[in-house]
Formats: C-alpha cells, sequence, structure tokens
C-alpha cells in the first residue's frame, strides 16, 4: 500500500509533538486506549462493540505513543477479518488508515485487496465530481469527497476528476468565510470548512486571496470555554471542532489568529482523570476517538510552542 503525501505530512507535524510527552502521561493514555480493546483485537466506542472506525483512532494514538504496543497484533487480525468491499467511503478509509498504521509498525500482514477496493471507490464517485455521505443522495459531501481523495493516495493514486469535486466543494463556501457540508445547507461548520478547505488545498484549488475567509470563519469560532465551537449556533467547544479548526488555521498560516492559552485550558479539562478525553467540558465518557484529538491537540500545541521559540 502505498502513502499518502497529506497524512505523511500530518505525521511529520504532529508526531515529534507528541513525542517527549511525560511518562505519567502517556501511561494514561495507553491505559485508557488499551483497555478499549476487545477479545477479538478491535477497539470500541461508547456504544460496545468493536469498531473499524474506534480501531483506527486508537491505532492512531497508539502510533504516536507507543508503536510497538502489543496491542497491535490483535488489531491487524480483527482487520483482517473485516468483511469487503466497505460499507461506507468513511468505512474504507479506517481500513485502510489502520492498515498504514500497522504498515509502519511492521504488524500489517496481507492487507486489504488494493485493486478491489480502488474499484469499489470508482463505483462510488459521483457523476458530477466528489463522494456522497449517504447511497441516494446525489450532494457531495465535504466530509467523504475529503476522506475519498485520501483512500485513492494510500492506494497508489490521485482521485478521478478531482477538479470537479474541487468545484463542488467550492460551491459549499457561505458568505461567512466557512463551508457547508453538503449543498443546500446554509450554515457553516467548523469539521466541514477543515474537510473543504484541505481537499481544495490539496489539489491547490484554493486561491491565496481566498484563504483568508475560512481562516477568520474559523477564528471566529472560537468559544468562551477556549475550544472551537461545531458552527455559530453552539454556544460551547468540543474537541473534535477544536483539533480540525487549529489544524486547518495551521495549514491556513493563521494559527496565532486564536487564543491558545483559552485553548490548552480548554484541552485540560477535556481531559479524564484516569485517562483518554471527552469530547466537551461536562462531558464524562472518554473515547478513543476523542482521545485521538487530545493528543493531536496538545501535539499541535507544542509544535506551534516549537516554531515559535
Amino acid at each position: 500500500m502505498t502513502s499518502s503525501p497529506y497524512l505523511d505530512m500530518l505525521d511529520a507535524l504532529l508526531r515529534p509533538g507528541a513525542a517527549g510527552l511525560s511518562a505519567r502521561f502517556v501511561e494514561s493514555q495507553l491505559r485508557f486506549v488499551a483497555g478499549c480493546q476487545q477479545s477479538d483485537g478491535g477497539f470500541r466506542g461508547r456504544d460496545g462493540g468493536s469498531d473499524a472506525y474506534y480501531t483506527d483512532f486508537a491505532l492512531r494514538t497508539l502510533a504516536w505513543l507507543a508503536p510497538d504496543h502489543g496491542a497491535l497484533g490483535p488489531a491487524a487480525g480483527y482487520l483482517a477479518r473485516r468483511p469487503s468491499p466497505p460499507r461506507s467511503v468513511v468505512e474504507c478509509f479506517n481500513v485502510l488508515h489502520a492498515h498504514r498504521l500497522l504498515e509502519g509498525a511492521g504488524r500489517a500482514g496481507g492487507g486489504p485487496d488494493a485493486l478491489r477496493l480502488t474499484e469499489w471507490l470508482y463505483g462510488q464517485l459521483l457523476p458530477a465530481g466528489g463522494f456522497a455521505r449517504w447511497p441516494d443522495d446525489q450532494r457531495a459531501s465535504a466530509y467523504h469527497t475529503f476522506l475519498g481523495a485520501l483512500c485513492f493516495q494510500m492506494l497508489g493514486g490521485e482521485m478521478p476528476a478531482s477538479e470537479d469535486a474541487a468545484g463542488a466543494l467550492a460551491a459549499l463556501g457561505r458568505p461567512d468565510g466557512g463551508f457547508a457540508e453538503l449543498a443546500g445547507q446554509a450554515a457553516s461548520q467548523t469539521s466541514a470548512t477543515a474537510a473543504a478547505v484541505a481537499f481544495l488545498l490539496m489539489h491547490d484549488a484554493l486561491p491565496e486571496d481566498e484563504a483568508a475567509k475560512p481562516a477568520q470563519f474559523l477564528a471566529a469560532m472560537q468559544s468562551a470555554d477556549g475550544g472551537l465551537k461545531p458552527h455559530a449556533a453552539v454556544g460551547a467547544g468540543d474537541l473534535l471542532s477544536t483539533f480540525t479548526g487549529l489544524l486547518t488555521l495551521w495549514g491556513l498560516g493563521a494559527l496565532a489568529t486564536i487564543d491558545l492559552a483559552a485553548v490548552a485550558r480548554f484541552l485540560r479539562g477535556t481531559a479524564h482523570p484516569a485517562g483518554g478525553f471527552v469530547s466537551c467540558l461536562g462531558d464524562r465518557s472518554p473515547d478513543v476517538e476523542y482521545t485521538y484529538y487530545g493528543v493531536g491537540t496538545l501535539a499541535l500545541l507544542r509544535a506551534w510552542d516549537r516554531a515559535e521559540s
């Protein structure tokens, strides 16, 4: 399986920041993540039962904190038993990305059938470009199109008709500078903006004079609690929006527009005392997805500190 330029860039940015974390913090996160592994080798979310989505997030955190962790072998076995083809573009990404991480640790085994997955992805492409969120929907999704492009990169190629897809995602731009997830939605969303901007930057389709608009939207999403909100109508920040928003601001060269000290306070508030991270202030249930966002946000803040020093 071929690596992905975007994911390689992400690793290069965040992995150094995750290195050198205190032994106590790392031990706490590893204990939590390993505790979410099930008897079949997969990892559970909040509802219980192994899931490729949460298995991918667990492996992302382990790849940063303990790339030779004993949980990787059973996880490889779980992924090898996953049914094919995947049920969605998201699942396709999760399986490919988890195998990419396992390959990096020398634990991947045979891996997925690249030709079969490539053919499946071709079958999911919309005639007008991009990928839909649901099988019966003909609208390009910012999130699914971004993940679909990463799938093609991991399979050794580029997404067909990427210019058409870029046009479809550019059309999701809204007057406030953000992007909606789907055509017909009026409100910009932080995660959709992150996906759309990442896709457009990957394909050199975001004009330099347009980059300030999504940066201004994302900066405006910082809430009083220090985190970034999912959209303007929500009063509080969440860790997913905070991580994806900060990562996008970094890519746009505008991370300094955010109050990073307030982000750090928010991050401390979402760290669970027993290990793991919760989704937002007031949440009491950590999971492996938000643990990845928590460790990733901390790594990004550390990368910023190094860049500024």
